[in-house]
């Protein structure tokens, strides 16, 4: 865990705010937006994954846990020494538009999730003392050949002491039921593809752990006239053929209104106009993209005769032929 504050600059034991300053300078500095070199792109994942995880947004690889090719034997009594496991996160998919994204938004996410039973108060039924081992939860057999006791654990009960006398018929003895909850998730401007977003202590309850948390991915949808690159917008627009020789004053729609901008005679196809801070903004770092318009040329499907011989005599011509 100590890497990611070292990617940050920052000490273990930063707090978030120290965090959050840490990461907005270092995003700025690498951001490929203000930095096109390689390196940029490699720095600026580093610096986000430091960031989501050091913020409790993403959890860190299980590489990163230590492990030393064994296992503790007495992980599974744990539990009895006031250890309790956290439940596995729930993980969702939230759709979003470039428009959400573009504008930041609240989304309703309706979802099935597991909570304690409140019959059984999660135990699963009614219990009763274990009449195979009266409740201690092992047998105590005398081994003759070695002259020994041997204690070996009730295959009745599980070594718990207690079977059940009557199961829960509101959650079948699992000690959860499950339920449809909801949530008002709020989308910030410029969320990107594939981030996360975790609420914790709001996931699946399960019987002798810690509540799970929720972990929301961003999924950006495909958008019909609009793609998104970064903070960058990019849109084909089609322009007459004659208005691309001849040139003329032009409006076209973005997300933030219709701007003006002017095409100069003899524009050629596939030429892009960059229209500054009109992509989207980060409002977490406070960086704005922006909209490239990529120039298409508009060739109408039907023309009238008149127009046909007008072309006839164009295609004849020096300019044209």
């Amino acid at each position: 865990m100590n890497k990611y504050y070292e990617i940050l600059g920052l000490k273990p034991g930063a707090s978030e705010e120290e965090i959050k300053k840490a990461w907005k300078k270092m995003a700025l500095q690498w951001h490929p937006d203000r930095n096109p070199s390689e390196e940029a792109k490699v720095k600026i994942q580093e610096v986000n994954e430091a960031y989501e995880i050091l913020m409790g947004k993403k959890q860190a690889p299980r590489e990163e846990i230590p492990n030393h090719g064994f296992r503790n034997p007495f992980d599974q009594f744990r539990n009895r020494g006031g250890f309790r496991m956290k439940a596995r996160p729930l993980n969702l998919v939230v759709d979003l538009t470039i428009e959400d994204v573009f504008n930041g938004t609240t989304k309703k996410i309706i979802y099935n999730v597991n909570r304690t039973c409140g019959t059984c108060n999660g135990v699963g039924g009614t219990k009763k003392v274990c009449t195979v081992c009266s409740g201690r939860g092992f047998k105590n057999e005398n081994n003759f050949a070695m002259g020994m006791n041997v204690f070996s654990m009730c295959n009745s009960c599980g070594g718990a002491g207690q079977i059940f006398a009557e199961a829960c018929k509101t959650c079948s003895s699992n000690g959860v039921v499950n339920q449809t909850e909801s949530v008002d998730l709020k989308i910030t401007r410029g969320i990107t593809h594939a981030s996360k977003m975790v609420y914790t202590n709001s996931g699946n309850d399960v019987p002798g752990a810690n509540r799970g948390d929720i972990f929301f991915t961003i999924n950006v949808l495909e958008h019909p006239i609009y793609t998104l690159e970064g903070l960058n917008l990019h849109k084909d627009e089609e322009i007459s053929f004659i208005d691309m020789v001849l040139g003329k004053n032009i409006e076209v729609d973005t997300l933030d209104g219709r701007v003006k901008f002017t095409i100069q005679p003899g524009c050629e196809a596939n030429t892009t106009f960059r229209l500054t801070k009109k992509g989207v903004t980060d409002d977490e770092i406070g960086v704005s993209g922006d909209l490239y318009v990529k120039i298409v040329p508009k060739i109408p499907k039907e023309i009238t005769p008149e127009e046909t011989q007008i072309l006839e005599n164009l295609r004849s011509s020096t300019n044209f032929s």
